[in-house]
């Protein structure tokens, strides 16, 4: 129903896609055009390149596009429209919905655009008469649901909305107020903030359905413009400022949030069998804090950050190391490079901490890539 009554698409599937009556489909006129020789076999037809498409079809390829935009583009202005108290955050990439958030940050709510209401046929559309009911957010958006995401004590952080476009999967966000003076405790990064509850919903943006939900504790992710969390296809990324970790998720066609991989204090799979079994001697049996085990750092290692740099942090230093001690092959030299370039900067490479996900995820299979987050000193 929503697509027969979209005008825009409806003109575009007959003024693009769809042939005109007695003519054949422009792609198989395109296709006709580079094979002759599998529809017409006469030599005198084939062409010059065989198997590539002229200029012609290319320039009736732009002018049929280029017709299509110059028949519909926005030419008049309305002010004053009379909106919803709602604090709009922004369109999905597809435009199919309208995101929007309650004034008390508690519900979420989502419009559909209606396309062209009002057309004008002169040339100064701005002096053209609209009908009262132009000046209506109603006119131009249906409201298809609104649903409550935070709870009493929680809002909705409004900077962030992720959205994958394949599946028509919204990811909102939901937290509790920040505690700038939190201690440090269970291996957390000294001097950043916390905060009690970090909920990520994933919802269904055609009839907002909540498909499942995934719960951080007394943790500090950086949800401004989203720039503690990166959606690359199906996978997620959420950097946990805090305690300096990368979580990484996949988001199933189901609607489900899969863990994959924690990449903080251990980087692979054993890691964590083989710093336990050599510091037994040094380390006695102790428990991790409940908010710690819930956030998925289910591991012995309270102590451990007292005598070990985290796996994150020692992949950075050698990455480091062996670059610049690439850099010359006399011994001689190599040696004193790295204690300019590398020993005497030691402290600052251990000061860096994983501030946001910048670039694409570079999934290997076993463990992300170092163009996957960016360091920088706090």
């Amino acid at each position: 129903m929503f697509r027969s009554n979209n005008v825009v698409a409806r003109i575009f599937q007959r003024q693009i896609c769809t042939p005109a009556p007695g003519t054949s489909n422009f792609m198989e006129r395109v296709y006709r055009r580079a094979h002759r020789n599998s529809f017409n076999p006469r030599e005198e037809d084939m062409p010059r390149n065989e198997g590539h498409i002229d200029l012609e079809i290319i320039q009736e390829c732009v002018y049929c596009a280029r017709r299509f935009y110059e028949n519909l583009v926005p030419s008049c202005t309305i002010y004053d429209v009379e909106c919803p108290d709602n604090s709009f955050r922004k369109f999905t990439d597809d435009g199919q919905y309208l995101i929007s958030f309650s004034r008390n940050n508690q519900d979420l709510i989502v419009y559909r655009p209606r396309w062209l209401s009002f057309s004008c046929k002169e040339e100064d559309c701005d002096s053209c008469y609209l009908p009262s009911k132009a000046k209506k957010f109603e006119s131009f958006f249906t409201q298809l649901y609104c649903v409550s995401l935070a709870s009493s004590n929680e809002f909705i952080c409004k900077d962030f909305f992720l959205y994958m476009e394949s599946s028509q999967f919204g990811l909102f966000a939901t937290s509790t107020a920040q505690v700038h003076d939190a201690p440090a405790t269970g291996g957390a990064v000294q001097g950043i903030p916390s905060i009690e509850k970090i909920t990520f919903h994933l919802l269904r943006l055609e009839d907002g359905f909540r498909l499942d939900e995934r719960v951080f504790h007394n943790d500090f992710v950086n949800l401004t413009h989203s720039m503690g969390v990166f959606l690359y296809d199906d996978l997620l990324a959420i950097v946990s400022l805090r305690y300096q970790t990368i979580h990484v998720l996949q988001i199933r066609d189901s609607g489900n949030l899969v863990d994959v991989r924690s990449i903080g204090t251990f980087c692979r799979e054993d890691d964590e069998l083989f710093l336990n079994s050599n510091s037994q001697h040094v380390v006695g049996p102790h428990q991790l804090p409940l908010d710690h085990v819930e956030n998925g750092l289910d591991h012995n290692q309270t102590r451990m950050h007292d005598f070990f740099l985290s796996g994150i942090k020692q992949r950075l230093l050698s990455f480091i190391f062996r670059r610049i001690s690439n850099e010359e092959t006399d011994k001689t030299l190599r040696m004193q490079c790295l204690k300019k370039k590398f020993y005497f900067h030691f402290q600052d490479y251990v000061d860096l901490i994983v501030w946001k996900v910048i670039y694409a995820l570079l999934w290997t299979g076993t463990i992300l890539g170092p163009a996957s987050f960016v360091n920088q000193v706090w």
